[in-house]
């Protein structure tokens, strides 16, 4: 394994399964399914559940150390739009219109910020282009992931056609269904 950097949240992630080997010039999430072969967790089992619960933190500690979270600022989108390789507009404004206007994979691009992935990221013809390569490469960011603030929110788009209506800072629901069960009895 390589040496352990303490500034990589994806690296100090896999350290603590000490039987799989992490290449950080490895894709992460193709890694992480590796991850739960070797440990042969179920799909539905807890540990898997978990793990990839702690994988998405770390994708979104990695993408928040890289990329900034200062959503207000102009040097905070500088390396974003830098690595999807779009011109930067002058305001933040323009910044906030333009990246709702992209779509790319979350995943991919804290690849791509960790060093080791020569090409960059693809950017998707639309949502729904980017839904479908997301779904069949097993790269689904959630929505509601806890450390999802700041500019990684504006690249958040609807993946798996679950969204639950817009949830407030407490992650508590607002609008929508409020107290209804869906088709499977859950609210």
């Amino acid at each position: 394994m390589a040496s352990l950097n303490p500034s990589n949240p994806i690296q100090l992630f896999f350290s603590s399964y000490s039987e799989f080997t992490y290449d950080p010039s490895g894709k992460t999430m193709a890694q992480f399914w590796e991850l739960c072969n070797l440990y042969s967790w179920d799909r539905n089992s807890d540990e898997r559940a978990e793990a990839l619960a702690k994988m998405r933190d770390a994708i979104a500690q990695q993408f928040n150390a890289f990329y900034g979270t200062d959503a207000d600022s102009l040097d905070g989108w500088y390396n974003l739009f830098q690595a999807l390789q779009v011109q930067i507009p002058d305001t933040v404004k323009g910044c906030k219109d333009l990246i709702r206007t992209i779509h790319v994979n979350i995943c991919d691009l804290v690849d791509y910020s960790l060093g080791e992935q020569n090409v960059p990221p693809e950017l998707h013809v639309s949502q729904e282009a980017l839904a479908e390569y997301s779904r069949r490469e097993g790269k689904i960011y959630p929505r509601e992931n806890a450390y999802a603030e700041g500019l990684l929110r504006f690249l958040l788009r609807e993946i798996t056609g679950t969204y639950q209506g817009r949830r407030g800072k407490d992650g508590q629901r607002r609008g929508g269904r409020r107290g209804r069960l869906n088709r499977r009895g859950r609210i």
